[in-house]
């Protein structure tokens, strides 16, 4: 496993509100255009950081990063995260992982899934990206090829899952 970076100072997590949405897009501007379209700064993001749960990371008052995730047809999926990139490997993004599985795991929310560039593509960002979901446990369920909604052509689109412990079954 590759080391960390050292811990940030005072780092907490907590629920996302309405509130956050200006520090949330901050966050995401910092990540474009390496991790996030134009597409998605234009369009995706601005509506879905308003109107899907999430958590946010915060560090001495500031938003340092943030998760949502929404659902359809029973599946629950990781629909954003974004970590200020200054604070990439300081364990930000395991906090927020951990706050919606622990979510979701006391709702008895069974899967838990993202979807991210798949690995056919060889892209330094998105290389990390994958490592950090496999070390989070998720694993591959899917890939796919879709159209870019940025006008960037095709590409292979890969869905991870991962079960979420502690989830007690009917049986």
């Amino acid at each position: 496993m590759d080391e960390l970076r050292g811990e940030p100072r005072h780092v907490h997590v907590r629920r996302a509100t309405v509130d956050d949405f200006q520090a949330m897009m901050r966050v995401a501007n910092r990540l474009h255009p390496r991790w996030f379209d134009a597409f998605a700064i234009r369009s995706s993001l601005p509506l879905d950081l308003r109107i899907h749960r999430g958590f946010v990371a915060k560090e001495e008052g500031r938003v340092v990063g943030f998760v949502t995730y929404t659902s359809n047809e029973g599946e629950v999926k990781i629909s954003w995260i974004g970590v200020d990139p200054g604070l990439h490997r300081h364990g930000i993004g395991t906090m927020l992982i951990r706050a919606v599985e622990e979510q979701l795991g006391g709702m008895g929310i069974e899967y838990l899934r993202v979807d991210t560039v798949a690995e056919s593509t060889q892209y330094e960002p998105y290389e990390m990206t994958r490592a950090f979901y496999e070390r989070m446990g998720f694993t591959v369920e899917r890939v796919r090829e879709i159209e870019s909604k940025d006008g960037g052509g095709r590409f292979h689109l890969a869905t991870y899952l991962k079960r979420l412990s502690g989830v007690k079954s009917d049986g």
